[in-house]
């Protein structure tokens, strides 16, 4: 059973002072460099071949699993026969893995049958989009994104047959777009193979892990869900949101630690995302360890203070990591975001609009009506 009480909270970062220079969102510790260069000539020859393997991976697993999930409600869970083709498909993942270059080294496997009899919601440190496939070859577990994802060539057939669960992103208008008349949205592209919510996520999420069948045969997988709501540099844990908490549910904790060499796998603000890729590509080994924690089982006062719970979870993981729990959240993230703020290919220089990077590296978020 778990304890009740949490370490002390981190203090929040300076909201009018935020520092680009220790961001971990901003990644400026892995410089492009000349021995990188050098390695990455070399290399460069098999990006291509070993991209096509890749994508024909995923292909084969998108194939098996519309084929699993053929003419089947995607709000019905799978039956066990179905679920078994999902299982067998995942682990074609690890070739896609391979193509990136990845060894992955798996501690506390025997931990996931013990938190599939629990009925436990699976929370994992989100680093890189490595993740996805990391995760999806060791659980198959039932994903929470964004109703985009849904849309992405081959992942979206992908997914159906994982039974992840969507949500429609609200946009905000921009400061005074209420005084002016409002274009009336656009409905969202609908996906037919695709489970989109269109009210409660959480009201979904609590019906489906409140089942009986949950996380066990002809039931729905576990949900697997992000609680720091983006990536970060992987060198320390975010603050976590609460929505996988709310649940009530025991969590699994699966802490995913990334080899950082010349070239940090985290997707941060990058200036390219094939740029960073290439990187990837080019290094001559990349290296994973994943740390599958024992279920974690919330208290009674942890099951009425989510925030409570979700702290206690982060200190649990910080520690099996040895990594620091920092004082950003994603509201920085989006800030940074906002504001356009990125590193350039070379790692170096932080780039942004005139105005928002202030001498010393920082950003007054305040200034430009920004908070987090």
């Amino acid at each position: 059973m778990a304890a009740s009480t949490s370490e002390a909270a981190p203090s929040k970062s300076n909201e009018k002072r935020y520092d680009l220079e220790n961001s971990p969102f901003i990644e400026l510790k892995t410089p492009f460099a000349d021995a990188e260069a050098w390695r990455m000539a070399i290399m460069l020859p098999l990006v291509i071949p070993r991209m096509l393997i890749m994508i024909c991976a995923f292909a084969v697993v998108a194939l098996i699993n519309t084929l699993a999930a053929w003419n089947w409600p995607v709000d019905k869970p799978l039956p066990a026969a179905r679920r078994a083709w999902v299982l067998f498909s995942k682990e074609f993942l690890v070739v896609s893995l391979w193509m990136l270059g990845f060894r992955v080294k798996v501690t506390g496997r025997e931990n996931i049958a013990k938190a599939e009899e629990l009925g436990s919601v699976i929370v994992f440190n989100h680093v890189s989009y490595v993740d996805a496939p990391a995760i999806m070859w060791l659980l198959a577990p039932s994903g929470v994104g964004k109703s985009s994802v849904s849309n992405v060539p081959i992942l979206k057939y992908v997914v159906r047959a994982y039974q992840a669960v969507f949500f429609h992103e609200e946009k905000k208008p921009r400061d005074g777009a209420a005084a002016a008349p409002a274009a009336p949205p656009k409905p969202p592209k609908k996906n037919p193979v695709a489970y989109v919510v269109t009210g409660s996520v959480t009201e979904v999420l609590m019906k489906r892990v409140g089942e009986p069948s949950y996380g066990k045969p002809g039931g729905f997988p576990m949900v697997c869900m992000a609680p720091e709501g983006t990536c970060s540099d992987g060198r320390g844990l975010l603050e976590f949101r609460t929505g996988a908490f709310v649940l009530g549910r025991p969590v699994l904790p699966v802490c995913l630690k990334y080899k950082i060499n010349d070239h940090n796998p985290a997707w941060t603000q990058v200036y390219s995302e094939l740029w960073h890729l290439v990187r990837l590509l080019s290094q001559w080994r990349n290296e994973l360890e994943i740390i599958v924690l024992p279920p974690y089982v919330p208290s009674a006062e942890e099951r009425a203070d989510p925030k409570l719970y979700a702290n206690n979870v982060r200190t649990l993981m910080g520690k099996a990591m040895n990594q620091p729990l920092l004082p950003h959240s994603h509201a920085h993230f989006l800030a940074l975001k906002k504001l356009k703020v990125t590193a350039d290919w070379t790692g170096t220089t932080i780039l942004a609009r005139p105005g928002v990077v202030e001498e010393g590296r920082y950003v007054d978020f305040a200034k430009h009506g920004l908070t987090a």
